[in-house]
């Protein structure tokens, strides 16, 4: 019996490492799709039309920046048709690619806005280690957003448009930039909430026993604060108008992290919408023509009060 408990002790410390590591593989290094499997993807979606465009009548510019030691890869689209000198960055989410940012591009396009896409680090032709949801994310958005600047001068009026990661990228990067606009796509308002939701639904234990020392192992190793990644607290410090976006059914990344950030937004013509029965990221899939109305009725808005 005396050598039971020792026995115990050790197959739950292995047990609770394991399951530490897995969650921070999940965290810092998740699947990756290609560009071919995500181009299969936004088709079967229905965003075809969007796909041939991007391949076959828009004109790209591509570029790459150096942020933080990393390379972000991207490209610029031009407008045939641009209204004024406006613009949009568009984020992605994680595990997927630029490809993810065509549909949003499309409606943007036809409002005669410029737009730039790019790979986050890690995913896509960009570099990087390591994915960290957006706290390093937000400071890539910085530089691309000054590179966006640059281009189309400094006179540019330009929005962000972020899905999921991508939203909450660039919620975060209103500590460092004041674009025109943003939506939010099925953003997270806390990444350490969020990481509780998960570990609780996917893992089954309590995130006591997992999370604070993921969160160690996250900040010794790769620099990466999980606790400190709190894309609400930008929103509570910043004046710029915001559209969040989320699904009533998002398995992922539950709809009320949007609504929280909706009642601490500072800007009036701030506004979120629910999309009933939406899982994460299908909003758009769900009810396209209701999202692009939307979106442009938010963007015209934040026009016409410019």
């Amino acid at each position: 019996m005396k050598f039971v408990l020792p026995v115990l002790a050790v197959l739950y410390a292995a047990v609770i490492s394991y399951i530490v590591y897995m969650c921070l593989s999940l965290i810092t290094r998740p699947k990756r799709y290609t560009y071919e499997e995500m181009r299969s993807a936004e088709i079967a979606n229905g965003f075809g039309s969007s796909v041939r465009k991007y391949e076959e009548e828009w004109k790209r510019e591509p570029f790459e920046l150096s942020c933080n030691g990393v390379k972000i890869s991207g490209e610029i689209i031009e407008n045939p048709d641009p209204v004024g000198n406006k613009a949009v960055i568009i984020c992605h989410g994680q595990k997927v690619n630029r490809y993810c940012s065509l549909k949003y591009a499309d409606i943007f396009m036809e409002m005669g806005y410029k737009v730039l896409i790019y790979d986050e680090r890690y995913f896509g032709k960009s570099g990087g280690e390591i994915s960290t949801l957006g706290q390093e994310e937000a400071k890539d958005l910085k530089e691309v957003y000054a590179y966006a600047k640059k281009v189309f001068g400094d006179d540019c009026k330009i929005g962000l448009h972020g899905e999921s990661m991508g939203a909450a990228t660039s919620l975060l990067s209103l500590q460092y930039i004041e674009p025109f606009f943003v939506v939010a796509d099925c953003p997270f308002s806390d990444s350490y909430q969020l990481y509780e939701e998960f570990t609780v639904k996917n893992v089954h234990l309590p995130p006591v026993l997992i999370l604070p020392w993921v969160a160690l192992i996250a900040k010794q190793k790769y620099g990466y604060d999980i606790r400190h990644t709190v894309p609400i607290d930008a929103v509570r410090n910043s004046d710029v108008p915001i559209c969040f976006m989320h699904g009533t059914s998002d398995g992922l990344i539950r709809h009320q992290h949007s609504l929280a950030m909706k009642e601490v937004c500072r800007n009036e013509l701030s506004e979120i919408h629910l999309f009933e029965g939406a899982d994460h990221a299908r909003s758009i899939v769900v009810d396209p023509q209701a999202y692009k109305a939307i979106l442009k009725a938010f963007v015209e808005k934040c026009e016409r009060r410019s």
